[in-house]
């Protein structure tokens, strides 16, 4: 039986099919028209390379299908969601419960004039008004979020129940009402708002995908096996459990997640994990081999009280449209953040994209083979490439066509490198000790030369480099994340007894989500999880053992060992519970070196416009290559999925998982 992985990013969708003792890679252009039309694709494309006549059949041996979709993060980045009203306790009309006068996220994602203030005793009739007011004007979706729902959240309900009995599901006119202690138990009522607003505006889009996907494997191809979405928490769940806020960034976090998987087998602990595909680079961090998370967190600009894995993004990738800088005294370049995405694509695609971008610098550079991209499945135009970027940037900025790319080029180099150096000023710790991992269909370009800018000298690039948020896929686990708000902070018998009645209602809440999914509910491992505060300081996550909560005395001192604060000075805002149901993953076969020869890998030589003196690289096939090989740049190994650049002053070994080191020579 097969498992497949199959990640949308902005423009390319990837795909892993794993078998019992094989591995295939897949790549489709993303259709953002219909993200559904990539899925098929993909899957039509690993079953014809797996030797099946059809998808159909393909289907009948697959047991697990994951998906991590960038739905949610289009639609948040783009704004391009529905219109979202607001009922909000009177006097945080503007500033959302935030300390800023105003909310950044009005104007934003809502309007000002959709937020309406509301007493806490308010009537059936005041309640039904403020709605009517909402609708008449153009809202589609209603949020709830009163100020301390999270401990109290039957206002919230009642004024659901209220709106709901008015403009039932099944009449025309029906809105969707969302109370905020519904999508977040957050004791932070801004976060709360935040969550509920998000998630109303991000639901629609999702849902109508979400369902299209699953009739069609299920009613079209007559598919009866798991289907899966993954979730920023870095497991998957089903489409019943997954919220719209849950998919968010799924698919950098399951890179990130990926890397970590590889840190343990290397047995490196300090990492930075970089992504560049056809649209964003990203940025993350490794320390001890596990992602660090951070708190607060942003959401594309949005802050909110929760702890995510650290992660930031910049609008740069093969697709992003190269521009001439005015005004400066030297010739120079801006990237971004537009983005020729897939279609119609960069220039040389032929497919009427009239904009330079950073691929086709690549290509007029020679670091990329018209002949050989994407293994010679996608033909592209070098001619057109150089043409775009001669009359839209070298003419402008009188320079050479050569000389045109090298500027778009290392100006993207450098955006990365500025990206790391923001990190380590963020986290206040020194990166240079750290390995870089590349991966991102752009990774192996990016790697050395973004290495020497950030002042890196060790590089790891993978085989499942290009699809390597699906191989993060692949090694997740199934996660679902409860949460219940306590009653009560104080830590005390009462107290901790109704937390233990909570943790059971919550174990049985998760074994029958998992029976909904089709998968058993055995071998289950639980994460306990308090979000504590201390005398004058902000909530934190603390993890404690579930033998722990037998008394007050032993959480308390649990609690105080974990949080670092004096006793009696920790209240209880939150108590979360993870359950995990662990899956098979792919098994890493490590194969003997067969010495530094590579000379039987190498196909011949050509002239390029960086990395090199004397302006020659080397060319090499990235699949002949085997563990002990060792490439001295100046080189470019063209693989069948993306392309891997070892520029002078470094060279690149071949390990015996099949991925390479780059070391500065």
């Amino acid at each position: 039986m097969w498992t497949v992985d199959i990640d949308v990013g902005g423009t390319l969708t990837d795909g892993l099919f794993t078998g019992s003792d094989s591995v295939t890679c897949v790549k489709v252009d993303t259709t953002p028209h219909d993200l559904t039309v990539c899925l098929f694709d993909c899957l039509a494309q690993g079953a014809a390379q797996l030797n099946f006549p059809d998808t159909a059949a393909f289907l009948e041996n697959v047991e697990l299908i994951r998906w991590s979709t960038t739905i949610t993060s289009n639609v948040l980045a783009e704004l391009r969601g529905p219109r979202i009203g607001l009922l909000i306790s009177q006097g945080h009309e503007r500033n959302l419960y935030g300390s800023d006068a105003q909310s950044g996220v009005l104007n934003k994602l809502l309007s000002a004039r959709d937020v309406i203030g509301m007493d806490g005793s308010a009537t059936e009739a005041t309640i039904m008004n403020a709605a009517r007011v909402l609708l008449e004007s153009g809202v589609r979706r209603i949020c709830i979020s009163l100020e301390g729902a999270h401990r109290q959240p039957e206002r919230e309900i009642a004024w659901k129940r209220i709106i709901d009995q008015q403009y039932p599901d099944h009449f025309l006119g029906s809105v969707p009402v969302l109370a905020g202690s519904d999508i977040s138990k957050s004791a932070d009522d801004r976060t709360r708002s935040y969550c509920a607003v998000i998630n109303a505006y991000t639901h629609g889009a999702l849902a109508a995908t979400l369902f299209k996907a699953e009739d069609d494997l299920r009613d079209t191809c007559r598919y009866e096996g798991t289907f899966l979405v993954s979730h920023i928490n870095g497991g998957v769940a089903g489409i019943a459990k997954t919220r719209a806020i849950d998919t968010l960034e799924s698919g950098p976090v399951l890179g990130i997640l990926g890397s970590a998987y590889l840190a343990k087998a290397y047995g490196l602990k300090d990492v930075i994990a970089m992504d560049v595909g056809g649209t964003t680079a990203k940025i993350s961090l490794l320390a001890g081999g596990e992602p660090i998370y951070r708190k607060p967190s942003d959401l594309f600009g949005i802050p909110v009280e929760l702890s995510l894995p650290y992660l930031r993004s910049i609008a740069l990738g093969g697709g992003s449209v190269v521009k001439p800088l005015a005004g400066t005294k030297a010739p120079a370049v801006q990237l971004g953040p537009e983005s020729m995405g897939s279609y119609p694509g960069p220039s040389c695609y032929g497919l009427g994209g009239d904009q330079p971008t950073l691929t086709d610098a690549f290509v007029t550079a020679g670091l990329i083979n018209p002949d050989y991209f994407l293994g010679g499945t996608k033909q592209i135009d070098r001619e057109l490439a150089r043409k775009t970027i001669e009359e839209s940037v070298a003419k402008p900025l009188k320079l050479s066509t050569e000389e045109a790319s090298k500027a778009a080029i290392g100006r993207a180099f450098e955006m990365v490198a500025g990206v790391i150096a923001g990190a380590q000023a963020e986290v206040q710790q020194d990166l240079s000790k750290h390995a870089l991992f590349a991966y991102g269909g752009n990774g192996g370009l990016f790697a050395c030369s973004v290495a020497e800018k950030a002042g890196l000298n060790t590089v790891y690039v993978f085989s499942l480099g290009p699809v390597f948020s699906a191989f993060g896929s692949s090694v997740s686990d199934i996660c679902h994340v409860y949460e219940r708000a306590l009653p009560e902070p104080a830590i005390t018998d009462d107290n901790v007894a109704r937390i233990r009645t909570m943790l059971d209602e919550m174990k049985a809440e998760g074994a029958q989500d998992l029976l909904g999914e089709g998968i058993r509910p055995e071998h289950l491992s639980y994460g306990l999880e308090f979000e504590v505060a201390g005398k004058g300081s902000h909530s934190a996550p603390v993890a404690v053992a579930e033998s722990s909560l037998r008394s007050a005395k032993e959480l308390q001192s649990a609690l105080e060992s974990a949080f670092g604060a004096p006793r009696g000075a920790i209240s209880l805002d939150l108590f979360r519970l993870r359950v995990k149901k662990e899956m098979s993953k792919p098994k890493l076969v490590e194969r003997p070196s067969e010495g530094p020869d590579s000379s039987h890998a190498r196909v011949g030589k050509r002239q390029v416009f960086w990395g090199s003196r004397n302006g020659d690289a080397q060319i090499y096939r990235w699949e002949s290559l085997r563990p002990g090989n060792r490439v001295a740049g100046c080189a470019v190994l063209e693989g069948l999925n993306t392309t891997y650049f070892v520029p002078e002053g470094w060279a690149l070994v071949v390990d015996g998982f099949g991925n390479g080191k780059l070391s500065r020579a």
